[in-house]
């Protein structure tokens, strides 16, 4: 399975207290890292930015002006099996448009809590 993260919306609703200590760039540094650390194939979508500073990005999609919603969004429709795709996001319209596409959803919450019941 591919987990296509909403990454604003992941960091904004679950680690706003990262951005308030260390930053937005060293709090998305951390999560992108967390992230790693979970040994699950994972796309992270971030709105705007034209790279991410000193950091391998492979799977860290910056969108170079247009939102992360309509880059998530045109991800789904396009790829080749979407019942591989589990997008993470809070987000309505993002989580309504996946459904319609018989993709599945999960929040941010649940995301985390899966990660969390799966270390070892």
């Amino acid at each position: 399975m591919l987990y296509l993260i909403d990454g604003y919306n992941l960091l904004y609703s679950s680690f706003r207290e990262w951005i308030e200590k260390f930053g937005l760039e060293n709090a998305r540094q951390f999560l992108i890292n967390f992230l790693r650390s979970y040994k699950r194939k994972f796309i992270i979508v971030f709105d705007g930015r034209e790279e991410f500073p000193n950091y391998p990005i492979e799977n860290v999609i910056f969108t170079k002006g247009k939102s992360a919603d309509d880059y998530i969004k045109e991800f789904i429709r396009n790829y080749k099996n979407p019942s591989e795709i589990i997008v993470v996001s809070n987000d309505k319209s993002i989580v309504n448009y996946a459904k319609m596409l018989k993709v599945k959803t999960i929040s941010t919450s649940e995301f985390l809590k899966e990660r969390k019941n799966k270390e070892i």
